[in-house]
């Protein structure tokens, strides 16, 4: 075995017969390394020694593009603009301006103008020359008498003192030394302290503009120091024209709605607006349809809103529900598709007041939808269900978001049972029919087939009679839902007729089970007073009938007219009111009591007996043998019992035995 060489001489061999690599750079600095790799099984290797150099980003993006840099280019801020002119005009400029509001609504926009406006060689109508050197060097961010400061990351006191520091030299190339803070209220307590005093008196020639977004958070003694302006939030319409004269600028074809529907997203801000449209661009090449704007940003379409509108106005709460589901499976977040149905309902609202208190322009599509349904409801009952939608939303972060949306749904339409819409809505397809209809063909029973049989005969054979109209046929309270005609349905008798009768409740009739023909010819014959009639139905349906001894009845004769107070109206449903009223082959108008002169049988028999129990303790008094006894005891009477009446006022054992 031969003698090992030392491992120092080993490697300095190794790398002598090491083929050199030769002094070439790749693409970028990078060495390339590709001699001898067969030869010594070495893989080609790009071994990036210097990152790439890329060329600079050159495109701006529309909200930096657009950038007002003159006062005449901002939208929205006319106050603002015209105070700040004229203090410019009359040179009675204050020493520090707080300028608050939203975001996107142009305070740095304003406070960089007038920081180059005062400072301007050439300023004309309090508007920047734009031209000058000092325009020019402000614009860019260069001239070092205009301190632009991030209050969000210069939050400490240390921070501000070291930028304070600077205040007492005078400007070296402005006339004026201006300091702007941005996002003011992110200073901490010590750093807005060692601001106070300068704040209050700064030198000469020193101007400090204070943007922010939260001005509660700002210390009162800052605010106190400082001209406040409060820059105003943006409207729907001012924002779509806007962007409407930005992409005529840009040569990009758009939609009117795509607009108002960026602008409603934008909430207010100038700047999301442009942001949100540079997105959908992005998303929809060089047109801006309605679709691609839904698509880009996750709107809720307004087939979803309506198609789920007209289900809860329908109260089908089934059909609502997968309404809802179904966005929610599209992306849709239950929250934002209620709280875009409470829109469409204001600005249903604002249309059964007067057109032109509607915000935005619609589609042809949502314009025909909104006046086919402004008929259906009075103000009263879409500012109900209105009022229960917005509750229902504030509920929603207390529980699971979609077990709440669906439960605050069926809410919705059940309210239908207490406030009816005037006629319902006309639509294609109506929302709770199919479903019911199946259910109601595939479980009819051998009985509800007689019954409709005996209806259609009845129907056929016997004309209606004519309806009275000083007498509503049923309350506006029925437990029913609207019904499905578009006729109204007030002034209508519940009569014999079941086919005039059924139709404004066929939703009762859907929740409840049909009730029977109920014949009694001898009870019938022999009512000829309200209390026989109650009497004789009590036979027939006593819980109804307990019911009915408490109704004030003002008319029995051809016609009967019963006035129910707010609980019988809810407690005597559509269908018994109907059965009541074949039952006894009258004419029943239902009304609700204010204050009709009357009593009911229950009040009647109240008065009998307690007019009959006056008399018992009177003649009790009279009666010599009971005064010698209260004088000789010093009794008194406590009660009086008719003879066989027990204490609870029933039938004595031994009178009944």
């Amino acid at each position: 075995m031969e003698p090992r060489e030392p491992r120092q001489v080993r490697k300095e061999a190794a790398a002598a017969d090491a083929p050199r690599v030769a002094d070439q750079s790749g693409p970028g600095g990078a060495f390339l390394i590709s001699e001898h790799q067969s030869k010594h099984h070495i893989p080609a290797l790009f071994i990036s020694l210097f990152p790439r150099k890329l060329p600079p980003m050159s495109y701006l993006v529309l909200a930096r593009r657009w950038r007002p840099q003159r006062f005449s280019d901002l939208v929205g801020q006319d106050v603002v603009v015209r105070t700040l002119q004229n203090s410019l005009k009359n040179n009675q400029m204050a020493h520090a301006y707080l300028l608050a509001g939203i975001r996107g609504t142009g305070k740095t926009t304003i406070a960089r103008l007038l920081a180059m406006v005062v400072n301007c060689a050439d300023a004309q109508s309090g508007e920047p020359c734009g031209a000058c050197t000092a325009c020019t060097s402000i614009s860019n961010g260069s001239n070092l008498d205009v301190q632009e400061i991030d209050a969000a990351s210069h939050t400490k006191v240390e921070e501000m003192r070291e930028i304070l520091d600077g205040v007492r030299y005078p400007p070296t190339s402005l006339p004026f030394k201006v300091y702007i803070i941005d996002e003011a209220h992110m200073l901490s307590k010590s750093a807005f302290n060692a601001l106070l005093k300068t704040l209050e008196e700064p030198p000469e020639r020193v101007l400090f503009l204070l943007a922010t977004t939260e001005p509660e958070k700002l210390p009162v003694t800052v605010r106190s120091r400082c001209q406040r302006f409060d820059l105003r939030r943006l409207g729907s319409d001012e924002i779509s024209r806007y962007l409407a004269h930005v992409l005529s600028e840009e040569k990009v074809a758009y939609e009117s709605e795509s607009l108002h529907a960026i602008a409603r997203a934008a909430d207010g801000s100038v700047r999301d607006a442009l942001s949100l449209t540079e997105r959908v661009m992005a998303y929809g090449g060089d047109t801006l349809s309605s679709e691609h704007v839904r698509h880009a940003l996750g709107l809720v379409g307004p087939e979803i809103m309506h198609r789920l509108s007209d289900a809860v106005f329908c109260g089908d709460s089934k059909t609502a529900i997968e309404s809802l589901r179904a966005a929610s499976g599209a992306g849709h977040a239950p929250r934002n598709t209620l709280l875009n149905m409470s829109e469409l309902w204001h600005d249903l609202a604002c249309l059964m007041v007067d057109e032109s208190l509607l915000e935005h322009e619609h589609s042809e599509t949502s314009r025909q939808w909104l006046a086919s349904r402004v008929d259906c409801w009075n103000a009263q009952g879409l500012d109900l269900r209105y009022q229960v939608l917005i509750q229902g939303l504030r509920d929603l972060s207390l529980v699971d978001e979609r077990r709440g949306a669906d439960m605050l749904l069926i809410r919705l339409c059940a309210l239908n049972a207490i406030n009816p819409p005037q006629q319902m809505p006309a639509t294609e397809t109506p929302a709770s029919e199919p479903s019911e209809n199946k259910k109601t063909e595939s479980k009819t029973t051998p009985a509800a087939t007689k019954t409709k049989t005996k209806t259609e005969t009845k129907t056929t054979t016997a004309p209606a009679k004519k309806a009275d109209a000083s007498a509503p046929w049923l309350d506006q309270h029925n437990t029913g839902t609207a019904p499905t005609h578009a006729e109204p349905e007030a002034d209508m008798p519940v009569s014999g007729d079941v086919e005039h009768a059924n139709a404004p409740v066929n939703a009762a009739a859907n929740s409840e089970p049909a009730l029977e023909p109920l014949e009694n010819p001898a009870a019938k014959a022999a009512c000829s007073s309200w209390e026989e009639a109650v009497e004789a139905y009590g036979q027939v349906r006593t819980g109804v009938a307990a019911m009915l001894e408490h109704v004030l009845c003002l008319d029995f004769g051809e016609k009967v007219r019963l006035a129910l107070d707010a609980h019988q109206q809810r407690a005597i449903v559509a269908a018994e009111r109907l059965a009541f009223a074949e039952w006894l082959s009258r004419e029943v108008h239902w009304e609700p009591k204010d204050e009709q002169p009357g009593e009911s049988l229950s009040q009647s028999r109240a008065r009998e007996a307690a007019a009959q129990q006056k008399k018992l303790e009177q003649s009790a008094r009279d009666d010599p043998h009971v005064q010698g006894l209260m004088q000789a005891f010093g009794a008194n009477i406590e009660t009086v019992r008719a003879p066989g009446v027990a204490e609870n006022g029933n039938t004595s054992l031994e009178e009944t035995g």
